[in-house]
């Protein structure tokens, strides 16, 4: 992956960092009424987008792991939430396909990130969260010509499923046109993760979020547990795995009464270790041109063990910050400050995943960690950030759930500044002269352009 690099890459340790705390932030609702809220995006014009993956419906089911094997099933309920710069709401793309579980709606895939490049060109990315042979006719007939190796332990849905879940459009990156509606595909996941599996593990796809710098996309796969960087054109891509969190038995949370780990889901290794999947879930570009990506950390979920990978030109994940709990995406604002999104301050293991109690932990240059919103504050299953023409925080809130979903504001009035932080593992982590771009609207140079 050719970016730029580093000045220093260091990883900074929630214990010695530590983390101190705004107490001046407000939340100011633009939106509501969205089923399953995933990314927030800005148009070139300033028209705000939301993602809307839908409820599913009543068409053909699979298990997810993503809903720990309970059945998620298709139906056409997705859509695009648009608001113009003064205040108009309308939803685009219509009736676009959708899986979630059923009857209670929740945890949608479909319709997952809107992005657009220098030239105003929109590219649209669909979720999958499952197993992609299941999707349609042409990956069933794939899935037969790689068959899952036999030696691989798979957590759900076998190789010759008995019926496909007539969801083609998902599970892909498309070039689409937003007036007429008009998809053209620039990467299938799908088919991918079905040939190659970039982490070897089980063969699931479900690409979550979408950035684009220069003339390329960056795609995270938490189902894959992989990063995508795809030529806008379709012409070349690159796939890397992100490792398993390799961590102390003695740190997981206990399971509520009567359920076990579904097999699969955890590697049992020697010395008491637990091999926990990553689970991807947010990626940004930095100031220094290397892609960061957050993970959310797989079943069963343990606190604290959440981690930022920092990938630069060799393209090897490598570990930059850690000590979070249930990352759904990040940025950085015009500052170079790293905006983290949790959707759970706590685990999620037995909790009620449409309303547990999130934060945003705002990361300066200099490694100072700052609660901007802290738990119990008014962001609840969070899942999606960006920052809006007006340099502010724009949050997807209630992530889960049939029109639980809303966008905020985050209105942050002046604080004293935070007590400088001992320890100097991030301290010139980001550098004061490199140039400040943020996720959403770094530009193309001529040379870059598409």
């Amino acid at each position: 992956m050719k970016l730029q690099s580093f000045i220093l890459t260091s990883v900074c340790f929630a214990a010695i960092c530590g983390t101190s705390t705004a107490e001046a932030a407000s939340l100011t609702t633009i939106v509501d009424g969205i089923s399953n809220a995933r990314a927030v995006s800005f148009g070139p014009d300033g028209t705000l987008y939301v993602a809307e993956p839908g409820i599913g419906g009543n068409g053909n089911c699979q298990p997810s792991p993503s809903t720990l094997f309970q059945p998620i099933c298709a139906g056409n309920s997705g859509s695009l939430v648009k608001v113009t710069p003064d205040g108009t709401k309308k939803r685009i793309l219509t009736n676009f396909q959708s899986l979630a579980e059923q009857p209670t709606g929740n945890q949608g895939a479909g319709i997952q990130d809107l992005q657009f490049d220098s030239l105003g060109n929109a590219y649209l990315l669909t979720g999958f969260a499952g197993y992609p042979g299941n999707r349609d006719q042409a990956t069933l007939e794939l899935g037969s010509k790689y068959p899952i190796p036999e030696t691989q332990l798979v957590t759900f849905p076998p190789s010759k499923p008995d019926k496909v879940l007539n969801t083609p459009l998902l599970g892909q990156l498309y070039k689409v046109d937003l007036n007429s509606g008009s998809l053209n595909s620039v990467f299938d996941f799908a088919k991918y993760e079905i040939i190659n599996n970039p982490d070897g593990g089980d063969v699931v796809t479900n690409p979550y979020d979408l950035t684009i710098s220069g003339n390329s996309a960056y795609v995270v796969d938490g189902g894959g547990n992989a990063a995508y960087k795809i030529k806008l054109d379709g012409s070349e891509s690159e796939a890397i795995a992100i490792p398993k969190n390799i961590i102390s038995a003695s740190e997981l949370p206990p399971a509520p009464p009567g359920q076990e780990i579904p097999p699969g889901l955890v590697d049992v290794l020697p010395g008491g270790k637990i091999g926990v999947q990553s689970v991807p879930t947010g990626g940004t570009i930095g100031p220094d041109g290397a892609l960061y990506v957050g993970e959310y950390t797989g079943f069963p979920y343990p606190e604290d063990k959440s981690r930022i990978f920092r990938i630069g030109e060799d393209g090897k994940p490598e570990v930059f910050l850690d000590g979070f709990t249930h990352i759904t995406d990040l940025t950085f604002d015009e500052e170079g400050n790293l905006l983290v999104l949790q959707f759970s301050d706590t685990s999620q293991l037995g909790g009620d995943i449409t309303n547990l109690p999130g934060s945003l932990i705002q990361i300066a240059p200099d490694g100072t960690r700052t609660v901007i919103v802290a738990a119990g504050e008014g962001l609840d299953s969070a899942d999606g950030i960006d920052i809006g023409p007006d340099g502010k925080i724009y949050i997807t809130n209630r992530g889960v759930g049939p029109k639980l979903g809303e966008v905020v504001r985050v209105d942050i009035e002046p604080v004293p500044e935070p007590v400088t932080i001992l320890g100097t593992l991030t301290a010139v982590a980001f550098g004061a002269t490199l140039r400040q771009k943020h996720k959403r609207s770094k530009q193309l140079t001529e040379a870059e352009t598409v």
